[in-house]
């Protein structure tokens, strides 16, 4: 086997741990992208837990201030009637400023609630989101690497069968050479054999010869034609 022939056997070697590599990637890729959106979501699940945690002090909050509301109020009245002023006048105006106070706090604490809640939705979606997208992403490049490997395997494939070819249009060069004049016949056979084989592996995506595919397939072409002009004037 030729030189050329070695060099597809160590091209498609070449190939196949590319080929390894970009598998190995793809299943990095993937694995990341799972624990990126695992993570992600487990924290929108801790985010709206501790929201639901927070909804209930509020409402044990709000519970409590009512409570306190409503005594406040008792307390209001009590002392009114002890002042000996009505219901008219500076004497109800007191319970009503009392109640208006807490009614006022009571307000305070639900606008705040209600925009911690609209926080906590809006940011646990977003972070759900944000590890779909992380997913879709390291899905996309575990997709590519997955096609890289099957280019690899298919240029190894190529580059393979190139050398094959090439080894065997050179032996089967040699033979046919050797019966028509002897050793040096077969020399001759082996180079004509060599020519064509070069010429088939620069039409190989992969092989060794197809990486300056224009380049070698005109030499190869150049080659081969005058090794068989030289053989038909020596068999002449």
């Amino acid at each position: 086997m030729g030189m050329e022939g070695m060099s597809n056997f160590g091209m498609a070697e070449t190939h196949k741990s590319n080929a390894s590599i970009a598998r190995s990637n793809a299943r990095v890729a993937r694995a990341q992208g799972i624990a990126s959106k695992g993570k992600a979501y487990g924290q929108a699940l801790r985010l709206e837990q501790e929201n639901e945690v927070a909804g209930d002090v509020a409402n044990e909050n709000m519970a409590r201030l009512r409570k306190e509301q409503r005594q406040a109020g008792a307390q209001a009245r009590v002392a009114r009637a002890a002042s000996g002023f009505t219901d008219d006048g500076s004497g109800g105006q007191l319970e009503v400023s009392v109640l208006q106070a807490y009614e006022q706090t009571a307000q305070d604490m639900v606008q705040s609630r209600s925009m911690e809640d609209l926080s906590a939705r809006f940011n646990a979606t977003m972070l759900r989101r944000s590890g779909d997208l992380a997913m879709q992403s390291a899905e996309t490049e575990a997709v590519y690497n997955e096609d890289q490997a099957r280019v690899h395997m298919m240029y190894a494939h190529n580059a393979k069968k190139a050398a094959l070819v090439s080894a065997g249009a050179q032996a089967a060069g040699a033979i046919v050479g050797f019966a028509s004049g002897g050793p040096q016949g077969a020399m001759m056979g082996a180079k004509v054999g060599a020519g064509f084989g070069s010429m088939y592996a620069a039409g190989q995506p992969g092989s060794a010869e197809s990486q300056s595919k224009d380049a070698r397939n005109t030499g190869a072409e150049a080659d081969f034609m005058a090794i068989l002009a030289k053989g038909m004037e020596w068999l002449a």
